[in-house]
């Protein structure tokens, strides 16, 4: 057994001893390495072609659109929005310039009413009915009356409260209303033709000294002109009114009513009433609301042919005004059925009430008439006039002075003193006077009201010489229309904020950041145009050497300015483009 066991290890030996120094089993050798190492080199490139060739699954999304037609897409779709909105947006802007106004129409149910702003008027002839003239009287016993009540009346307190003589009312009613005619009742040229008659004219003698003489009395007691009227006026009606009251349905309450003088003529005496603040009350009831009874002298209008009396419910001074302002006045709550010796009954009701905003075009033009200083259309008239005399003369003219104010009327009637006429020279002959350029400023209020009124006579008076008008108010309902702004400022930016953000999604926000954006991206592109130009110029020129400070310095300057335009749009916070694409995955975090 031992034998052959080492007979076996010796012939294993031999094998590897030959295999290992043989030649030819060396060189078999390494031909089988190669050949191992050439398959395996066959096999992993095989299989890299097999993987290379191997096809990908394609992604849905490059299936249906590719990423450019995407893209494409969104900014076909962005500018077509994008013009949407430019195209709203000027339209808005559009109708916004062009102040569009709107009407809105509604019928109101009041509880109460206002006192309206009642004017009547009556014919001089009526007013004069109780002054009992003597013919026979001569003028040195009429002047001598008229010298010893004024004797007694030295005060201006005496002057305005004491009753007159009627030669008194009567002598001053001829002056004020010649007056009137002069300054009020006529056109600009007229009142020029009409100061060269009151100077050349020798029927006007006895006016000019009645002028001269009653401005000196008045002045002399410290009672202005306006106070003077108002005197002459009450004086002229104080024998005709009988009641002037304002009425309820409450017995026990009493209303204390006024008596103001609002035109003084040859042709008519107008007056409405007024109140405090304490009595002025509204009207909270149907039915009667005022009364007025007047009283004339019927054996002096004997035969004679009266004009009916006029009651004006939109407080116009006289029944001719409205013929002096603008054009188109229809007869709205106006009344000249009131005839002498009977009983009237009038009831008024406000049909309709338009509130339009203030404009100067044709056909529309109105002001805004509620601040209580401002003028009305008739007013505005006569303080055209007012300047024009002052122009004209250098003076106030007298029925115009109580357009100035209490507050002003002593500074003013400094500078221009109520006027002396036979000091004013004029010439008439060759020229044209106007105060158009001043008048045409002059418009209607925008608030305006028209008023239905039937009157119904209720047969004659007990007493013939009685005038009985009772005024009643009908409904408490009435149409309203206001007319305002279609677009106000807070309405306007709404809708320009509706208008950017309906098909952009913008905002307020997004434009400031998107200017932003376009600034920090202009001020880049300027920057860095700037920079290329400087490297340039340093190119060309020849280098030298200079002084160290200096060259410090430049490094200084040059690392500024790199790090001061390398800045990229990401770092400003603020800036960001709002129409930057979706599709663009690159972003700097930091």
């Amino acid at each position: 057994m031992l034998v052959t066991k080492k007979l076996s290890r010796g012939v294993l030996l031999s094998k590897l001893f030959w295999r290992r120094f043989c030649p030819n089993c060396r060189k078999r050798r390494k031909n089988g390495a190669n050949l191992t190492e050439e398959n395996e080199r066959k096999n992993s490139s095989n299989s890299r072609l097999e993987k290379s060739w191997k096809p990908k699954k394609p992604k849905k999304e490059v299936l249906i659109l590719g990423k450019p037609i995407k893209e494409w897409a969104f900014w076909i779709i962005v500018a077509f929005l994008a013009s949407l909105t430019i195209k709203d947006i000027v339209n808005l802007v559009t109708e916004y310039c062009k102040h569009p106004k709107k009407s809105d129409m509604s019928v109101r149910f009041n509880e109460t009413m206002k006192m309206p702003n009642i004017t009547f008027c009556m014919s001089r002839e009526q007013a004069w009915s109780h002054f009992k003239l003597n013919s026979t009287e001569n003028k040195q016993l009429w002047d001598k009356t008229i010298a010893t009540q004024l004797a007694n009346m030295t005060k201006k307190e005496d002057f305005l409260s004491k009753q007159w003589d009627y030669r008194i009312v009567m002598e001053t009613y001829n002056l004020i209303s010649t007056l009137t005619s002069m300054e009020r009742e006529t056109t600009a040229h007229g009142t020029v033709a009409s100061i060269e008659k009151y100077n050349t004219q020798t029927r006007l003698e006895e006016i000019r000294k009645l002028s001269k003489f009653w401005l000196g009395e008045i002045q002399k007691r410290q009672v202005s002109f306006e106070e003077f009227v108002q005197k002459v006026g009450k004086e002229t009606l104080r024998r005709s009114l009988q009641r002037f009251q304002r009425t309820t349905y409450d017995e026990d309450e009493v209303i204390s009513t006024q008596l103001k003088i609002t035109w003084l003529s040859q042709v008519q005496l107008c007056f409405q009433p007024t109140f405090d603040e304490a009595n002025y009350k509204t009207i909270d009831d149907q039915g009667q609301f005022f009364v007025m009874s007047l009283s004339h002298n019927a054996e002096n209008l004997d035969g004679e042919q009266i004009d009916c009396m006029t009651a004006d419910f939109h407080g116009r001074p006289s029944s001719t005004s409205r013929f002096m302002g603008s054009k188109g006045i229809t007869k709205d709550g106006f009344t000249d059925e009131l005839c002498l010796g009977m009983m009237h009954e009038t009831t008024v009701d406000v049909k309709a009430r338009y509130k339009m905003l203030p404009n100067k075009e044709e056909g529309t033009a109105c002001a805004d008439l509620e601040d209580d200083n401002a003028d009305t259309e008739w007013d505005c008239h006569l303080r055209c006039r007012l300047e024009f005399v002052r122009n004209l003369c250098q003076c106030t003219a007298p029925t115009l002075s109580y357009l100035i104010g209490p507050d002003k009327e002593e500074k003013e009637l400094k500078e221009w003193p109520i006027c002396d006429y036979e000091k004013c020279k004029v010439d008439v002959q060759g020229r044209n006077y106007s105060d158009e350029d001043c008048t045409k400023k002059c418009f209607r209020s925008c608030d305006q009201i028209r008023y239905n009124i039937d009157h119904e006579r209720k047969g004659k008076s007990m007493r013939p010489d009685l005038t009985t008008v009772v005024l009643k108010w009908d409904s408490f309902e009435y149409l309203t229309m206001e007319q305002d702004w279609v677009w106000s400022v807070t309405t306007f930016i709404a809708a320009l904020g509706g208008s950017i953000g309906m098909w952009l999604g913008l905002s307020i926000l997004s434009l400031i950041q998107g200017s932003t954006y376009l600034l920090t991206y202009i001020e880049q592109r300027v920057a860095k145009r700037k920079i290329n130009k400087m490297e340039e110029n340093e190119q060309e020129t020849p280098p030298s050497k200079p002084p160290k400070n200096q060259l410090e310095d430049n490094n200084n300057k040059r690392k500024y300015s790199k790090t001061s335009t390398t800045t990229s749009l990401e770092e400003n916070k603020l800036a960001a483009n709002p129409f930057a694409s979706p599709f663009n995955k690159k972003t700097n975090q930091k």
